[in-house]
């Protein structure tokens, strides 16, 4: 009798009132260590092949989204989380749709993957422009975010093996970041030159207008260097602060595919734009 009577509570409790279970990222966290390296490099013929886990957790992007079911997302960081993982999953998808292709921009007519592509969150059609620029800059303000979405370019900054979640995304954006700037690859410096990824031309007026009032900010340095000095190796981040003048070049965009083959080795594509 207890039981049905409690039952009748909860039942009277209306639906916007009852906790909701937070929406759960596991079937692509588990595909994610099973076909990407620690390198980010992605094993697309292996996972179009076997590409289920994908399928089901992008319909579960489909179903729910912090816009439509608020009450799965506890915080900002788990929205944020959601945001990351389902534009690093659209692009999975977006690729292994239009497989095989040598570079991300093969994956829609025209180059039109980031800007005409649609794929569905929470009910609502997105391109990943959409996603990127419309949702996770503009409402989160989070500029290490560009150091944790992958377009699956070899320049873009690499796709980690392991989903986002809200607890632990802090930390997991602070690594990321820490990884970009100590990779030559995205940062390095070169007499009075600083080499810099092109993301961060790009998107330059985020590490400026949203830089965090507790870093330090030198006096006479580009926005973008002052944002990187705290997590560049202790030699570069010593020559950059003592420099009076620094130039900023940025490398060439690889759009090549980040991919790597079935024997655990690069595929450099014959061809990129």
């Amino acid at each position: 009798m207890r039981a049905i009577f409690a039952i009748f509570l909860l039942m009277m409790v209306p639906a916007t009132l009852r906790a909701e279970r937070p929406l759960d990222h596991g079937i692509y966290d588990q595909l994610l260590q099973q076909y990407v390296d620690s390198d980010g490099l992605v094993q697309y013929a292996a996972l179009a092949r076997d590409r289920d886990r994908l399928d089901a957790y992008v319909d579960t992007l489909a179903r729910y989204s912090p816009e439509s079911h608020p009450g799965r997302f506890p915080d900002r960081n788990c929205e944020l989380a959601y945001w990351i993982n389902a534009y690093n999953a659209f692009v999975l998808k977006g690729v292994i749709d239009a497989y095989p292709i040598a570079s991300v921009k093969g994956a829609f007519v025209f180059g039109g993957f980031f800007n005409r592509q649609e794929f569905v969150a929470g009910g609502r059609s997105l391109t990943l422009n959409d996603i990127e620029n419309d949702i996770i800059r503009p409402e989160y303000r989070e500029p290490r975010i560009h150091f944790a979405v992958n377009c699956a370019a070899m320049s873009c900054p690499q796709l980690e093996n392991r989903a986002f979640t809200g607890p632990d995304l802090d930390f997991r954006l602070e690594r990321a970041l820490e990884r970009f700037a100590r990779d030559p690859k995205y940062v390095k410096l070169g007499g009075s030159i600083l080499y810099l990824s092109k993301i961060l031309d790009w998107y330059g007026g985020d590490f400026s207008t949203w830089f965090p009032p507790n870093r330090p900010n030198p006096k006479n340095k580009p926005p973008i260097v002052n944002y990187l000095l705290p997590y560049l190796p202790a030699e570069t981040a010593a020559q950059l602060a003592t420099m009076a003048v620094i130039d900023l070049e940025y490398y060439d965009y690889d759009w090549s595919l980040n991919e790597k083959n079935e024997k655990g080795s690069l595929r450099h594509a014959e061809d990129s734009p």
